[in-house]
């Protein structure tokens, strides 16, 4: 008897399923704002350490150019940057409302016995009672509600750090919008909050790195690189793109 080697297996495999045509997904902004808030939450951690520990470089001179002058180049850069993060955070959620049918918010919560199904196949996917997880074109449930808790969460960050703007810059109109957030937490607890917040967005990055690449594999629909094209192939009989206007590949 012959034996077939995996990669042998694999084009087998490949070659009895059926062709799948692709399926616009993700749209420019959806794709604009997700890459514009990975740098930014890149710049904003890096420089928001800084600014929690900061540590001396040169002779502490404070003349502006001198290295001494580093904290105010970091608070400088994490002001610009979080101002650009809560620009692509309002275009987001501007999208889950102007957005195609996988971008609306009707499609981030459980609301139909399907959605409300898969979203307990993806719980049994992840705690390996399932073998595969429930087809989906767009987020599974379960995803959709990790990113419209880490949504909520990036509305906390906003608002710390306009709070802890306002308590620095002590700007009369920015008192009067944030200033409330020191009523709510002392400063030192505020700044602590801000301060935690980067390492969760870093956790939550690292889990949806190995989350993509998870389904990317068992799936094969272009999991990874939907989100720089937009396209995805097609895992759910019957869909079409009518989403968008026909696929270039």
């Amino acid at each position: 008897m012959a034996v077939v080697g995996r990669r042998e297996r694999r084009a087998l495999e490949g070659s009895e399923r059926p062709a799948r045509h692709a399926v616009y997904v993700w749209e420019l902004p959806v794709r604009v704002v997700h890459w514009t808030i990975v740098v930014t939450l890149i710049v904003l951690s890096v420089t928001g350490f800084y600014i929690y520990d900061p540590f001396p470089i040169g002779d502490g001179s404070q003349v502006v150019g001198d290295p001494g002058f580093t904290m105010a180049w970091m608070r400088f850069i994490h002001e610009a940057a979080g101002c650009v993060f809560i620009a692509a955070v309002l275009v987001r959620t501007y999208w889950a409302f102007a957005g195609n049918r996988y971008a609306h918010w009707r499609a981030l919560l459980p609301l139909t016995r399907q959605q409300r199904r898969d979203l307990w196949d993806m719980v049994g996917f992840y705690t390996l009672r399932r073998r595969h997880p429930p087809r989906a074109n767009g987020h599974n449930p379960l995803a959709a509600l990790a990113y419209l808790a880490v949504y909520g969460l990036f509305a906390l960050s906003i608002i710390s750090g306009l709070g802890l703007f306002a308590w620095v810059s002590r700007i009369p109109l920015w008192m009067t919008l944030f200033g409330w957030t020191w009523t709510v937490l002392p400063i030192e607890q505020l700044r602590l909050l801000h301060f935690l917040l980067m390492f969760v967005f870093g956790a939550f990055t690292a889990f949806h790195i190995y989350c993509s690449i998870l389904v990317d594999i068992d799936e094969r629909n272009g999991e990874l690189s939907s989100i720089i094209t937009g396209y995805k192939a097609n895992v759910l009989d019957g869909e079409t793109p009518r989403d968008a206007p026909p696929s270039p590949l």
